[in-house]
C-alpha cells in the first residue's frame, strides 16, 4: 500500500511538472523549457534525456528496462518526456531530425507500454501514440 501512495504522490507531482511545461513551451521560453525537461527525467527516472537521446533504437528498450531497470512508470514518464524534448526542438528551431529522434524514441516507449506494461490505460499516452503513428513512427 505505501508503494501504491508513493506511485500516486509521484505521477501527482509529474503532472504538475507537466502543466509547468505547457505553459513554458506556450510562452516560448525554451532555455526554461529544456532546463526542466532535464532536471525533471533526472528527478523522476534518475536517467538523463541526454543519454536516452544517444541510446540506438534498437536498444533503447533493453537498455532503459534491464541495465537502468526503470520501472513501466519511469518509462511513461520518460516518453512523455522525450514527447516535449521532441516539441521543444521544433518550437526553438533547433533540430527537426533531434525532434524526430525524440518522437521515435517516444513512440518507442509507448508502443512497448501499451502492449507490455502493467500500467493503467492512459488517454494521454493514446492521443500521443495516435499522433506519433499519424506522423509516420
Amino acid at each position: 500500500m505505501l508503494k501504491r501512495d508513493y506511485l500516486v504522490k509521484q505521477f501527482e507531482e509529474f503532472g504538475k511538472v507537466m502543466a509547468i511545461l505547457l505553459g513554458l513551451k506556450r510562452d516560448a521560453k525554451f532555455s526554461e523549457l529544456e532546463e526542466l525537461i532535464n532536471t525533471t527525467a533526472q528527478k523522476y527516472t534518475t536517467t538523463e534525456i541526454s543519454f536516452v537521446e544517444t541510446i540506438p533504437d534498437e536498444l533503447l528498450l533493453q537498455t532503459l528496462i534491464e541495465d537502468k531497470k526503470l520501472s513501466d512508470e519511469q518509462l511513461k514518464m520518460l516518453g512523455d518526456l522525450l514527447f516535449e524534448k521532441a516539441e521543444y526542438y521544433l518550437k526553438s528551431e533547433t533540430s527537426s531530425i533531434k525532434a524526430e529522434q525524440c518522437y521515435k524514441k517516444a513512440f518507442l516507449l509507448y508502443s512497448f507500454l501499451k502492449t507490455q506494461a502493467t500500467l493503467s490505460y492512459s488517454l494521454d499516452m493514446h492521443y500521443k501514440l495516435e499522433i506519433l503513428t499519424k506522423m509516420g513512427f
